[in-house]
């Protein structure tokens, strides 16, 4: 939106060559004739110092700064935070550490063993970034035992740490005769970054449709969203799916699988808590997915280093496994396009000659693609 072209539209004068103009005409309509009408005399000169410059100053400040941030579709962040949010008590999220269970396997089960808070477990190299998280608590084995868990933290905040199963696999300082993982649903506070712009803005926008205080789905994707869930993933089903007065959410995070204990939250807020309209029954769950399988075969320019885990780690992002690389990822009521992955893929590897993949577009309804299981095969030039 170009507010600058609306004002010069609306007629005021937004350089100094529209201000003299401006100025003319309202001396021949006054009737005021100046003697010397050359633009260096004093009298003119005197009028471009003390009212031109600074007119045409204050209004392009007016274009640029204040009137942009008037509107939430055009306001900055600052404004967003400090006006425009609070005043509709809207509130920027924090950014929120992962935190889950791992499981720990020991071979020896004789004696006594532990591990002390404060270990750290990390990932493989993803993109070029190795995620930790630390041990909250002490690793107990008592003789006879074989596994045990534990609580770990992320050692950042952000949605990267939402890492699917096996992804936290290695000991930062080795362990004798121990095992670590994480095991499906291992999240229990999934991890979120510092809310960006774009999502903050349409919370924003999300609460005019709540003015009412009626449990429209303006209002539960609102309750919803505050759990750390993006809007644009929230989707609502209406129309009595398990009979009158019933609704159902289907929700998916940015970066990994929707813990069990994420559910339990948000549907014991709105069910238990009675945050939910007057004899409404509304359930949240995880958004259904569809897996596939996914074969991807490439070839390198010549003399170029293999980038087989790379570019593995960069398909699995676009599938919401990861955060390393930030492809076109899969979301539910759209098409996922293959030939776009194939364009991102060259632009992010210069060292990629081609990429075929077995898979064609992938439209997805309410659900949401995953990868059933993904082979990255480098084909020899020849």
């Amino acid at each position: 939106m170009n507010f600058k072209t609306m004002m010069q539209n609306a007629g005021l004068p937004m350089d100094e060559q529209s201000a003299a103009e401006q100025w003319q005409a309202q001396l021949k309509e006054q009737n005021i004739q100046v003697v010397n009408n050359s633009p260096f005399s004093p009298f003119w000169r005197t009028v471009e110092a003390l009212i031109t410059k600074p007119l045409v100053q204050l209004l392009n400040w007016v274009a640029q700064q204040l009137m942009p941030n008037l509107f939430i579709m055009t306001a900055n962040r600052e404004s967003l935070i400090e006006k425009h949010g609070p005043a509709r008590n809207v509130f920027i999220q924090a950014g929120v550490a992962a935190q889950g269970i791992l499981t720990f396997t020991r071979q020896n089960t004789t004696g006594e063993s532990s591990i002390t808070a404060g270990a750290q477990i990390a990932t493989d190299v993803l993109g070029e970034q190795v995620y930790k998280l630390t041990l909250m608590q002490d690793v107990n084995f008592a003789a006879g035992q074989s596994t045990a868990y534990a609580l770990a933290q992320a050692q950042e905040e952000g949605a990267a740490y939402n890492l699917p199963a096996n992804a936290y696999r290695y000991f930062a300082e080795q362990q004798d005769d121990i095992t670590v993982t994480n095991n499906q649903n291992w999240l229990i506070k999934p991890g979120a970054d510092t809310e960006s712009t774009e999502h903050y803005r349409l919370r924003i926008r999300n609460v005019f449709g709540t003015a009412a205080r009626w449990h429209i789905n303006a209002v539960y994707k609102q309750i919803i969203a505050s759990f750390g869930v993006p809007i644009d993933n929230i989707y609502i089903q209406t129309g009595a799916p398990r009979g009158p007065g019933t609704a159902n959410a289907y929700i998916y995070l940015d970066i990994g699988a929707v813990p069990t204990a994420l559910l339990g939250a948000i549907n014991q807020h709105i069910r238990t808590a009675g945050h939910h309209g007057l004899g409404d029954d509304f359930i949240v769950y995880a958004m259904a997915t569809t897996g596939f399988n996914v074969t991807a075969t490439y070839k390198l320019h010549s003399q170029s280093e293999d980038i087989q885990s790379e570019l593995t780690t960069f398909i699995q992002a676009a599938f919401r496994q990861n955060a390393a690389y930030a492809p076109t990822r899969v979301a539910h009521q759209c098409v996922f396009s293959v030939s776009q992955l194939v364009a991102e893929c060259h632009a992010q590897f210069s060292e990629l000659q081609s990429i075929k993949f077995d898979i064609d577009d992938i439209t997805a309804a309410n659900w949401l693609p995953v990868l059933s299981s993904l082979t990255v095969t480098k084909v020899e030039n020849g």
